[in-house]
């Protein structure tokens, strides 16, 4: 509508023009890490831009044990520790208990044993059998394993000393250590109910690109009930993932 001078009449909105839609990260990006994410990113064109970034941030992108780090809090339950993250050689944690045979930290031993007696009320039998490693019995392990096949093949099986999930107490190999295992009437069990008391398979045929472990089957780790459903509910399958995001960058 026009006034009387042929200008624009008095009263009319002006014309809103539509926002530029914002560049929106998530929590756990890092500007400081853009040039990683570039490189990984050209490596890996399958990847998505989120992928990229939790992946960079708890270090995929460089070969295991390559500038390893120190994991920042030993004796929390989310603590890390793979290829890129370690243990200090005198760590031992602080409350261990007897889980059968075996130590675990209190909290992961307590489940461990409620996940056994809700297993054997359905008919199945899990033990634990291998739960707490010092660093220098995995140290030895480690050693044996390499005169036996080689380190590079003891690299897809076992851990460096500093390295191992078992030096942290909050994990345990169930039953067997054998492939077979997974396919049992217990390790089919444990795989789908094992989150409902916060442990995850840690080392799967979903992530063996992630954790650069083969599969097994037998190795469980607790996270505690709200990180391991909160994984089963999104499809999380590795805990790197599950770290980068929600104990890293808690807000991501």
């Amino acid at each position: 509508m026009m006034d009387e001078d042929g200008g624009p009449g008095e009263g009319l909105p002006e014309e809103i023009l539509p926002e530029e839609p914002e560049d929106l990260k998530p929590g756990y990006y890092e500007e400081a890490l853009q040039a990683r994410y570039d490189a990984f990113a050209a490596l890996r064109p399958e990847l998505s831009e989120e992928d990229v970034y939790w992946m960079v941030g708890c270090d995929l992108d460089k070969p295991g044990y390559v500038d390893v780090m120190q994991s920042a809090d030993t004796e929390s339950l989310l603590v890390l520790v793979n290829k890129h993250f370690y243990l200090p050689q005198d760590y031992v944690p602080p409350d261990l208990i007897s889980v059968g045979n075996t130590q675990m930290r209190a909290e992961a031993g307590e489940a461990v044993l409620e996940m056994i007696s809700a297993a054997a009320a359905e008919g199945h039998n899990l033990w634990s059998q291998s739960g707490y490693r010092s660093y220098g019995v995995q140290s030895n392990l480690f050693s044996q394993y390499s005169a036996r096949d080689g380190e590079a093949v003891a690299e897809t099986y076992s851990a460096r000393p500093g390295h191992s999930e078992h030096q942290t107490g909050l994990a345990t190999d169930l039953n067997t250590i054998t492939d077979a295992f997974g396919s049992t009437p217990e390790g089919i069990w444990a795989a789908e109910n094992c989150w409902r008391f916060g442990l995850i398979v840690r080392y799967t045929s979903d992530n063996t690109d992630i954790v650069l472990y083969r599969p097994e089957p037998w190795h469980i780790r607790y996270i505690g009930i709200e990180a391991a459903k909160r994984m089963h509910e999104e499809g999380i399958i590795s805990f790197e993932e599950y770290w980068v995001k929600y104990v890293s960058h808690p807000l991501g």
